[in-house]
Order: structure tokens, then sequence, then C-alpha cells
């Protein structure tokens, strides 16, 4: 009996059977149960702009070929044979597809990076190991973004030999899911498990395994490019208000285009969905209340205007007259000046006393800012006549001694300056103190409703411990749950 070398004499061993690796193993008439073992070294990134992630792994495949088996003592009483990985091109195996792989690196000749194992026992058994890197689709859910939990699977089956051919098994023997120490920038593993399907085509039953990963988002990437600085805006906005300048609406402009160009920013790294995101909630709320104080702000320096008009009208009405052509030819009466030619002023005498008081004086002098005319008459004594008087309005404030700049003088904003609009809009005189703690009051409704809000956000949004739910990958179906380092 000859003794066939480990490798150099395996192609004769398999011309002597007649080995034919075109044929499925046709094992007590049964399927080929292939038993399945993953290691999974590394999850370089998970995208939900594109919605799938990059993963290096060595896939691991056992069957039993009962063609293969072989009498150690022609093989040096080896009960396995280390076979070089070109025997893969004359032994049967698997076609073994990832139904949700978008892209793959399979092991190519004098690859360095991607390398294949090949095993044979003399029982027959065929251990295949190679090393793959996937990328594979992965639907998300981003309607907790950034306090979402993503569930990303990847499916192993065979494409061409249906269940009753070729049935995959997760490996009983050793691990069926094992993973290395693995780092994400902007997630971590939660969870790792297995599980088993039949899948039914046109074509008939297909034997799929899952291997499914849980994805728990870390939120620090976000608070720091995006929670931060919007809630520094809105802060902005505030101290922009509160100091009054010259330049505040300019400044207030410029901080609603800072948050436009935040958001803008944050929508060209999120895939385009159409549904509202946590993140969209936060980032609208700050936007709408930067806008509305900008609102708010073009209200008050609008009536702040109308004040200032106000005062300075007030003002020259104390000392600039008004020219009025009084009737002529009134006789003259004891008023008039003893020398005939000095210029008399005639005052409304003021009576408590009197009852037969004139009721437009009255109306006059309760009024604030009524006027009292003086009148200078340049008399004739020798016509005893009273030529053209010029009259000058002097207001009521004027006499009283009070300052028509007083913080209480307000002017009418509606009502009062026209008698149709006056019987739908009610009269809203405003003054300066009335702005005042209308600004401070408005401001501090707005600090009330941001801060209300955001302790809402925080306490609501990262507790709801939402998954999506996918058939495949359910865990009351799970075979095996793999410790996450």
């Amino acid at each position: 009996m000859s003794i066939y070398g480990e490798t150099r004499d395996f192609l004769q061993f398999l011309r002597r059977i007649q080995y034919d690796h075109r044929q499925c193993p046709e094992n007590e008439g049964g399927p080929v149960d292939v038993e399945v073992s993953i290691v999974v070294s590394n999850i370089r990134a998970v995208s939900e702009v594109t919605m799938d992630y990059a993963l290096e792994l060595f896939y691991r495949e056992a069957w039993i070929d009962n063609r293969l088996q072989y009498n150690i003592t022609k093989f040096k009483n080896k009960t396995e044979l280390a076979l070089h990985e070109s025997y893969t091109n004359f032994l049967w195996h698997p076609d073994t597809f990832m139904p949700n792989a978008i892209a793959s690196k399979n092991p190519q000749k004098q690859s360095i990076s991607h390398r294949s194992l090949l095993r044979l026992r003399n029982s027959g058994n065929v251990l295949y190991s190679r090393r793959i890197s996937i990328v594979a689709e992965c639907p998300m859910d981003l309607t907790l973004f950034p306090f979402d939990t993503q569930v990303c699977k990847l499916g192993i089956e065979s494409y061409g030999y249906t269940a009753d051919q070729v049935r995959y098994k997760w490996s009983k023997v050793i691990d069926s899911l094992t993973l290395q120490k693995i780092r994400l920038p902007d997630f971590r593993i939660k969870e790792a498990y297995v599980t088993s399907h039949l899948e039914s085509y046109a074509t008939g039953d297909y034997s799929r395994l899952y291997v499914c990963f849980v994805f728990s988002r870390s939120s620090g990437f976000c608070f720091l490019q995006l929670i931060i600085p919007s809630t520094a805006v809105v802060i902005t906005s505030w101290v922009s208000l509160w100091m009054e300048s010259e330049t505040e609406f300019q400044d207030m402009v410029s901080i609603i285009l800072a948050i436009t160009f935040l958001i803008f920013s944050y929508n060209e790294m999120m895939p385009r969905v159409s549904y509202i995101k946590a993140m969209d909630v936060y980032l609208g709320v700050c936007f709408m209340i930067v806008f509305f104080s900008l609102i708010k702000l073009a209200v008050f320096k609008y009536i702040r205007e109308k004040l200032k008009g106000s005062k300075k009208r007030d003002g020259l009405q104390s000392f600039l007259p008004i020219l009025r052509v009084e009737t002529p030819c009134e006789p003259l009466d004891q008023h008039s000046s003893p020398n005939g030619n000095v210029p008399s002023v005639v005052i409304p005498e003021q009576n408590n006393n009197n009852q037969n008081h004139d009721v437009e004086g009255n109306n006059l002098a309760s009024s604030a800012s009524a006027p009292v005319t003086f009148t200078l008459t340049t008399d004739d004594v020798n016509t005893h006549q009273r030529r053209p008087s010029i009259s000058y309005t002097v207001p009521m404030t004027a006499l009283n001694g009070t300052n028509p700049a007083d913080d209480e003088a307000g002017t009418v904003l509606f009502g009062g300056k026209s008698r149709r609009m006056s019987k739908f809009l009610p009269q809203w005189r405003v003054t300066h103190r009335s702005v005042r703690r209308s600004h401070y009051i408005s401001q501090m409704i707005f600090m009330f409703f941001f801060v209300t809000f955001v302790l809402f956000y925080f306490l609501f949004y990262p507790n709801l411990h939402f998954m999506p739910e996918d058939p495949a990958c359910q865990k009351e179906n799970a075979e095996w749950y793999a410790q996450v380092i």
C-alpha cells in the first residue's frame, strides 16, 4: 500500500475516488448540515446617511462529506490534513452568499489581508475558514436621533441549494458568535446574538442564518456640535435684547443667520427622511425662540420710536407759537394796557367757586395736555378798537409745572386716530414704563419656556427605550448571545 503525502498526493487521492466537486454530498439521503461560526474582528463604521455598516469577520463553515473519508495509514497516520487554500477549487463547498451585503472583499490569490484556511479530517469533516470584509445595509429609524438604538443584521444562506439539500445551522461545538474588542466613534454595541429562519422564495425554501447587532448611539458628538452651540445662540439672543444698544437689531439678524447656518450644517450630514427627528425638535424650538425674539425686538423698537416722536412734539409745543388770526374789530375793554402801546396778555381766570364757569374751560383744565390760549393784542386808545391779534397755544403741563418728557407721558398706538377704527380697536396708550415692563415680562416668559422645554426634552427623549422591531432579530428566537467586551 502506497503512502500519500499530506498535500502532494492529495489530487491523486481525489482521482482514485473519482471525486466530483460539482456534486452535493449525499449523507444518508438527508440535507448537508453546514455548521457556521463567526468571529467579528472589527466594525469600521455605522453610517446613518447611507444606512449601512462595514465589518471585518472570520467566517467558518464545517460540513461532512463522506466521499472524503480516508485511511490515516496512507497519510502518515494524520487524522487531519491542512490543505492549501487552492484546493477549494477541487472540493465541494456551499455557495454561501449574504443577501443584505452591498459590497465584499473575497479572498484573492497572494492576498495579505484576505486569506482562507482548509482542513480535512479522516472522518470526512471539512473546515473552511476565510476572512471577509463586508458592507451590509442597515435600515434605520431616526425618530429618536440622537438618542436612538438601531438593529443591524447580517444574513447568511445558500444561493442555489434549497433547505432539502443544504441546511445552515449555528455551530454547537464552538461559540457561534464571538466579538473581539470593538470601539466605534458614535455607537456602542449593546447586544449581539444569532438566529435562524427558513425563507421562502418562488424557487423554494432556503435555510438562512442571521447575526444581529444592537447599536446604541453615543450622543456626545451631537451635544458638542449641535445642542451646545444652538443653546448658546439662544442665550446670546437674550443678552442682545437686554443690552438695548443701537445695533441690537443687526445683532439679532446675525444671530438668526447663525442658527440657520447651524441647521443647514446639521441637515447636510443627515439623510433626507420625511419624519421629524428628536434633533429637529430641539433645533426647531431654538430657531423659533430666536425668531420670535427678533419679532419682539422689532415691535418694541417701533413702540420706542413712537414714544420718542410723541416726546419731541410735546416739547415743541411748550415754546413754539402757533399762528392764528382772530375775529377783527372788537371794542376795547378794561383789559387794555394803560399806555395804549404795550400789548396786554389775557389769561382766562379759573375760579373754583364760580358756578357759571365755562364748560370748555372745565374740559381743558381737566386734561393734562389741553392747551390754554394767551392773547396778545395791540390796542389803539384813540379808535377804541382792537386790531387783529396773534394767539399762542401753550400746553397745560407748562402751566402746571410738570415735565412733558415725564415717564408717564405716553402715546396712543391704536384707536383714537380714526373714528371708524376706534369702533373695532380699543384705545391702547403705552408709556416708557409699560414698555419696559412688557419687555421684562416677555423676556421672562421666553426664558421660562426654554428652560422648561430643555428639562422636558432631556428627561423625555433619552428615557424612551425604543428599538425597531425586526422579525429576523427577535430576541425570543435567539440561539446564542455573544459576550460584548
